[in-house]
């Protein structure tokens, strides 16, 4: 695929499965937000779908031609569809509660919807896949009620897992998939991707750093130069909360939890930010030998891990935001300069 940016073992993993005598029911991609998931399970339904699977080289597949491959590319196709938080295959039962209009999860009415439809064959595919984003935010009940057809899958469908939480998967789900993982792209070959596209040399040094590892996030970075301006003063803030006393850290953690209520997809990508700005401390730190340093910065990144759980888990949302915070290494804002310029 033209628009997927690394992966290439990967990508020759998922034509290996895809092309043998039984691909897997059940693909879990596990990685970071913006890594090229997405894009890696669009690839992996083109190739069951492909029309010149029996004509081409592996190493030519998918075609991008056939009427499958571009209406999957063109998300289009009918029997390919992306469940998601919302009301995506919603099948209620009398009784239920149906207002998804705040949803923050996907539920056990549209697992049903999925198994519904999962039982009856195709339109017109040949396997018709599903992609679960985000799998980690089905509830409980809703993984227990996809357990039956994870085990025994119809035999014209395929389910797509992705998840940047596996842990909050019940390990009975894990099990029942083929599991991939999906690893932050090289700094080079996001950069080098980035000026194939015709940006600027200057932004796409400073989009792909920014983007640490993610080429969905350096390219949308790189395509909105004032996102850049608006994550360096995100990243300025950080640093003052780092650098602040106790007062100035529950004020951010009681900030962030009121947003969660609200806006939920926004505090996901404000924890990703974290992790880049304790991320960065930490290659700092290591570079330098600094073992003090790169132990507190590990702390900062497992304590935004336990945060993103937390909040996901639905424990109260101050009391998650509040120990993450209270997790974090004390720094002054001169060291934060420091390290910014070293960064630059």
């Amino acid at each position: 695929m033209a628009d997927l940016i690394g992966h290439g073992p990967l990508l020759n993993e998922l034509k290996r499965l895809a092309l043998s005598a039984e691909p897997p029911h059940a693909i879990l991609l596990d990685g970071p937000e913006s890594t090229g998931r997405t894009l890696l399970a669009r690839c992996y339904a083109q190739l069951l779908n492909c029309l010149e699977r029996e004509n081409r080289p592996a190493t030519e597949l998918p075609c991008g031609e056939c009427r499958p491959c571009r209406l999957i590319h063109e998300q289009k196709h009918a029997d390919v569809i992306d469940l998601g938080i919302g009301d995506t295959l919603c099948h209620p039962r009398s009784g239920d509660s149906h207002d998804h209009d705040r949803a923050r999860d996907i539920r056990i009415c549209q697992v049903r919807g999925l198994i519904d439809l999962v039982s009856r064959y195709p339109l017109e595919a040949r396997t018709r896949v599903i992609t679960i984003d985000p799998a980690e935010s089905m509830r409980p009940e809703a993984q227990n009620s996809l357990l039956k057809t994870l085990e025994e899958p119809p035999p014209h469908t395929a389910l797509i897992l992705l998840t940047s939480a596996p842990q909050d998967l019940l390990d009975t789900v894990l099990s029942r998939c083929r599991r991939l993982e999906v690893r932050p792209v090289p700094l080079s070959v996001v950069e080098a991707a980035l000026l194939a596209r015709g940006i600027r040399p200057e932004i796409a040094a400073e989009a792909a750093g920014q983007a640490n590892g993610r080429p969905g996030l350096a390219i949308q970075l790189a395509e909105q130069p004032s996102l850049l301006e608006d994550r360096a003063r995100l990243l300025e803030r950080f640093a003052e909360v780092a650098a602040g006393g106790l007062k100035d850290r529950f004020a951010y953690a009681d900030r962030l939890a009121d947003r969660w209520r609200s806006d939920p997809s926004g505090v996901r990508k404000e924890l990703a930010t974290w992790d880049h700005f304790w991320e960065r401390d930490l290659r700092i730190a290591t570079e330098a030998g600094d073992r003090d340093a790169a132990l507190a910065a590990a702390n900062a990144l497992k304590a935004i891990a336990t945060c993103r759980d937390n909040l996901t888990a639905n424990v109260i949302a101050r009391a998650a935001t509040e120990l993450m915070v209270l997790s974090f290494p004390r720094r002054t804002l001169a060291e934060a300069r420091t390290e910014e310029a070293v960064h630059a």
